[in-house]
Formats: structure tokens, C-alpha cells, sequence
């Protein structure tokens, strides 16, 4: 028993709070539902604190933790590992760090695994270029100034990056820095301030028609550069766009597609990012065409393209590095005549502003797209709300002057 005459003594004890409805008054009595709370004697004081749970086995570990906070041998030994890790931050390279940090990789799925590598490639090569050799020598400043060179017409090919993969990689480059920060590598985050960089209104770019049909001939193409039957997936892809196009639905959902997802020309699913139900009619045509779509290799009989094994990461991986090698045998330009590399999110893109452009008020775009907030489909659409407002004005214009009267409309 705790000599509570002595101000040295530290006990931590666990008891239960009984409430009205319980049959039990032994605060020590473990198998209740009630709320469990923490006796400290500390310093010569008794202070109470809840647990925050109703488990004995929970509160144990929180009342655990709380006499290690307060046990001087581990507090010194804390204090200890905190110089050591003191001292080797200001010894460490970016190359001992990075190769340090690489080595939790090996319980991630290979993807991410090759994902991670290429980050720590493209870190080590900045900081040889830069004559950066040791991790606390890397400032905010020098990180910023980095981060604004990544852009897809960068002079170095290694930091050309589109929006999507300057924010993947943006992602890594923080984790790595918060992960030497916790094990006081580094005193300080130099990446704490870098902000996600979100995508600009001009990068939202849906297909026209004429393209649209390009990038579906060029899957012929695609076919006729693979030496393999079995490498050949350029009808598959045609249905996959198709789908895209007629739906909205982002790649990834595509993939993931189980044959009993399609009932008659209706697909029904929950989508992977939003976790939204989704219900909607397919194009007679488009619907037929996934259904008639020959079993894909390796694609398990309930699905048309998903083996059932794989994770969605490294499914949509796949099918992305297949759609990257449509590229060279398409030729889409911007409205100032630049080359725009083909993602297939430009097929979501293109059903959203073909909607808008229809008509159909923004509102339910927004539904259709599963966005969780209108904002978001205001933020990658509004220019073609202005669109779809220019053409109702010139209809409304055209059906004035056919009534008689005289128009004029400024030139803007």
C-alpha cells in the first residue's frame, strides 16, 4: 500500500464509476459497462482523471502510460535517446536518411513500394545537384523554391510533374520529413509549409467529339504496337472510356466493376473514393459493349476487369501505365495550340461539361459527379457554367428576333 505521508510516492490506479443502473459498487469490479477513471497520488495530491473508455483493459494501458510519464528511470532514459538523436542529426546524410526511412517499405504492396523508391531517387538527385549532404542543412526556403519547378514544362525532365503527381509526390516529400522530425533526425520540418498545390481551373480539359473518336482509333493503333495477343487491351480500353464518357464515373470505379454491377443497361455500384450509391442508365450501345467485352487475362469470371486480388491502387496503376501508352498516337492541343498529355479523368471531365452544356443545372452535375459539396464541382466547372450561360443568351437572342424585334448584342 502507497505510504501517501511520503511526497515522493507515485501511484496510478484504475477504478470504475458505477452508474444508477448498475448492479455493482466495487469500484474495482472490471466486467461493467461503466465509465472507467484513473486515481493519481502525485506529489502529495490525489488527483481523478477519466479514461475515456469503458474497457478495464483499455484504461489499464492509458493508466500504464501515465505512470511511464511520471517514472524518472524512463524519463532519464527518454532524455538520453533524445541527445543520441540529437547527436546523429547533426551527422546524418540525406542518403543515410532516405535509406533508413526506405526500409519500412517492405510491407507495402510493390506499387507503393515502386512509388516510395522513385521519390527517394528524385529527392537524393536534388540534393546532389543542390550540394546538399547532410538532412539538417535542407531549409523551407530551399523546398519551396524546389517545389516551384515542378511543372510539366521544366528544363530538368526530373521535375516535370503534372498537378496529380506534383501532390503524390509533394505527399511523399512531407512524409519523409515528418518522419525524421519524430525520430529528431532534424530539429525542425522544413516541409511543414509547403501547402498541397490544387489543381487551376485550366487544367479541367473534356474532350470534343473529334477527340474523343481520335483516342478511340488510337486503341487500334495500341494494339498494332503489342507483339502479343495477350498485351492487347485496346478493346477493352474502348469500353472503359466509353463507360467514362456516359457516366462520369472516375477510372478506378471502371475497374472495379462486377458483371452483377450492370442489369440491363443500368449500373449500380458504390463508388470507391466518396463511398456514394450509385444508379444510372448506360447508352444501350455502351451497355451492350460491356457486356460483350471478352474476359479480360487474369480478371476472376465476376468481374470484367478486377482479379478479386489485387488492391485498387495497384489495379488502377496497372490500367493507367496502358493508358499512358496511348499517348503517341494522340495529337490533343489546348485552346493555344499546346500539346495536352490524355489522362483519362479528361472522360469524367468530358461528361461533366457535356451535361452543362445540355442544360442540366450544376447543382445535379454535382450529384451525378458523387461530389460531396457543390463547391467542388464549381471550382473545376465554373467556366463552363459561363459557357452554357453564353448559349442560352444567344438562343434567347435568336428566338427574339424571330418574334420581331431588333437585337443588338455587344461585341465582348
Amino acid at each position: 500500500m502507497e505510504d501517501l505521508s511520503n511526497p515522493t510516492t507515485t501511484t496510478v490506479t484504475v477504478f470504475a464509476r458505477h452508474s444508477g443502473e448498475c448492479k455493482k459498487t466495487d469500484p474495482q469490479w472490471k466486467r461493467c459497462n461503466c465509465r472507467k477513471s484513473l486515481y493519481i497520488y502525485a506529489n502529495g495530491k490525489v488527483t481523478y482523471r477519466s479514461a475515456k473508455t469503458r474497457s478495464w483493459e483499455q484504461a489499464e494501458r492509458v493508466a500504464q502510460a501515465e505512470r511511464d510519464s511520471r517514472d524518472p528511470v524512463k524519463l532519464r532514459l527518454r532524455e538520453i535517446e533524445a541527445a543520441e538523436s540529437a547527436k546523429a542529426a547533426v551527422a546524418i546524410t540525406v542518403v543515410a536518411a532516405l535509406d533508413r526511412w526506405t526500409k519500412g517499405f517492405k510491407d507495402q504492396p510493390p506499387s507503393t513500394a515502386k512509388a516510395y523508391r522513385v521519390s527517394v531517387a528524385k529527392i537524393t538527385r536534388w540534393a546532389t545537384l543542390k550540394k546538399v549532404k547532410y538532412l539538417k542543412d535542407v531549409t523551407a526556403d530551399m523546398l519551396d523554391e524546389w517545389r516551384g519547378e515542378w511543372s510539366p514544362a521544366a528544363e530538368r525532365i526530373d521535375d516535370r510533374l503534372n498537378a496529380s503527381s506534383q501532390n503524390q509526390f509533394l505527399t511523399r516529400l512531407k512524409a519523409f520529413f515528418t518522419w525524421a522530425t519524430n525520430l529528431n533526425l532534424i530539429n525542425r520540418d522544413p516541409s511543414r509549409s509547403l501547402q498541397s498545390i490544387r489543381p487551376k481551373g485550366e487544367q479541367t480539359w473534356p474532350l470534343t467529339p473529334q477527340q474523343f473518336e481520335e483516342l478511340l482509333t488510337a486503341t487500334a493503333k495500341y494494339d498494332e504496337d503489342r507483339r502479343r495477343d495477350s498485351d492487347r487491351f485496346g478493346a477493352a480500353l474502348r469500353v472503359i472510356f466509353r463507360v467514362q464518357k456516359w457516366t462520369g464515373l472516375r477510372v478506378g470505379d471502371v475497374l472495379k466493376l462486377a458483371r452483377t454491377d450492370l442489369v440491363g443497361n443500368r449500373l449500380v455500384l458504390t463508388t470507391q473514393k466518396t463511398k456514394a450509391d450509385f444508379d444510372r442508365i448506360l447508352p444501350d450501345d455502351v451497355a451492350e459493349a460491356l457486356r460483350s467485352l471478352p474476359p479480360q487475362p487474369g480478371a476472376h469470371p465476376d468481374y470484367f476487369f478486377w482479379s478479386k486480388e489485387s488492391s485498387h491502387l495497384s489495379l488502377t496503376s496497372r490500367w493507367t501505365k496502358r493508358v499512358k501508352l496511348l499517348r503517341p498516337h494522340l495529337h490533343f492541343v489546348d485552346d493555344h495550340g499546346e500539346m495536352l498529355e490524355f489522362h483519362s479523368q479528361m472522360l469524367r471531365d468530358t461528361f461533366a461539361v457535356d451535361m452543362l452544356l445540355a442544360g442540366m443545372p450544376l447543382e445535379d452535375v454535382s450529384r451525378l459527379l458523387t461530389h460531396k459539396s457543390v463547391r467542388t464541382t464549381e471550382r473545376y466547372y465554373a467556366r463552363w457554367v459561363k459557357s452554357r450561360e453564353k448559349k442560352l443568351e444567344e438562343k434567347m437572342v435568336e428566338v427574339m428576333r424571330r418574334m420581331g424585334a431588333k437585337v443588338s448584342t455587344p461585341n465582348v
